[in-house]
């Protein structure tokens, strides 16, 4: 069985080292590599049988001809959330390249740690808060020296 593939899809396969492709009962091929939607397992009541189905010709002929009576295959629940397998919440120091603990999820940095938020112009985006008192100490107003000592006092990095 041949497929023919666009330009554009042959661009996009043509540096994978292995395909991965799905293959529905009736030997259609699905690439998974190209990014197209996986073809789901579907369970017929009537034949008491799983299938593989493509959902452009095999769905229907399965439906329409067959007769089949199909229901998704449904997959049971995880019991609790998903562990991420990397720390996805720290950051780095640009200065000193220590671990920084992020705000969120999203890799966003907590406000102590931009320069943006103690009024610093510098090309660095994290800078802890030991470099801050390091080499900026004597750009910060008066209440942001304040809020500096404050974060230190607390123990903040």
């Amino acid at each position: 069985m041949t497929t023919k593939l666009t330009w554009e899809e042959y661009q996009r396969i043509k540096d994978i080292k292995i395909l991965d492709l799905e293959f529905c009962d009736y030997r259609h091929v699905n690439i998974l590599n190209l990014g197209w939607e996986a073809w789901g397992k579907w369970y017929c009541s009537k034949h008491e049988k799983e299938h593989i189905l493509c959902p452009n010709l095999c769905l229907p002929a399965s439906r329409n001809i067959i007769g089949c009576e199909l229901t998704r295959k449904r997959t049971k629940r995880r019991e609790g959330p998903v562990k991420p397998n990397r720390p996805y919440d720290l950051t780095n120091c640009y200065l000193c390249f220590k671990e920084l603990k992020g705000a969120s999820k999203k890799s966003v940095v907590k406000n102590r740690n931009n320069p943006s938020f103690w009024g610093i112009g510098s090309v660095y985006k994290i800078i802890c808060l030991e470099c801050i008192g390091k080499e900026f100490y004597r750009r910060l107003s008066s209440s942001k020296k304040k809020t500096w000592r404050k974060y230190l006092k607390r123990g903040y990095e």
